[in-house]
């Protein structure tokens, strides 16, 4: 889960809030209700892929990270490898983290604060494991249609986002093009 997480800059700081803002209610929501249901390794593994994609729909604005982690071949693709990086993204990640999400099962996250931005806030929290350290998890919680949604979460300094744009940069790149890392993406989904 670690290479799914990264920071993004902090755009204007308007204030640091010390009581919930919403967005740590909706984190605070998200670990308590969500988690479970999604780390109980007696849940078949296509049933936590299904919960996770409906958490990834529901909870995420999938949108705006689909256009984070392309970055700059966003501008470049086509409205249809768009529409096809975005069905492929959601796959892949519900696939990838439906069974690291085993490794999470007794996971209790406690909201140290949030830092509320103009259009968003970053919520401060730590995991405390069965077994190990805890972990530093922050979240990016953007404000949409009337609510909020995940758009990012930086586990130990290390941000989603940004650790995936890296990943698929490089298979752009090494596959000479957009194109490759679609068909890259769809082997991984089918393997």
């Amino acid at each position: 889960m670690r290479s799914l997480v990264l920071c993004l800059p902090f755009l204007f700081l308007t204030s640091v809030a010390a009581a919930e803002s919403g967005a740590d209610a909706f984190i605070r929501n998200l670990a308590d209700t969500v988690l479970p249901h999604l780390t109980n390794a007696a849940t078949p593994l296509e049933e936590r892929r299904a919960r996770f994609r409906t958490v990834l729909n529901r909870d995420f604005d999938m949108d705006k990270i689909g256009k984070l982690v392309l970055g700059r071949h966003w501008r470049r693709a086509s409205p249809e490898q768009r529409a096809d990086f975005r069905k492929l993204i959601e796959d892949y990640l519900a696939g990838l983290y439906a069974r690291r999400f085993e490794d999470l099962a007794g996971l209790q996250v406690e909201v140290d604060g949030v830092r509320d931005f103009e259009d968003w806030s970053m919520v401060y929290t730590t995991a405390a494991r069965t077994e190990g350290p805890p972990v530093l998890v922050d979240w990016r919680v953007d404000r949409k249609d009337g609510g909020f949604a995940v758009t990012d979460i930086v586990i130990e300094g290390v941000s989603m986002v940004i650790a995936q744009r890296e990943e698929f940069s490089a298979i752009v790149l090494e596959s000479g093009g957009l194109d490759g890392l679609l068909m890259k993406l769809r082997t991984r989904i089918s393997g």
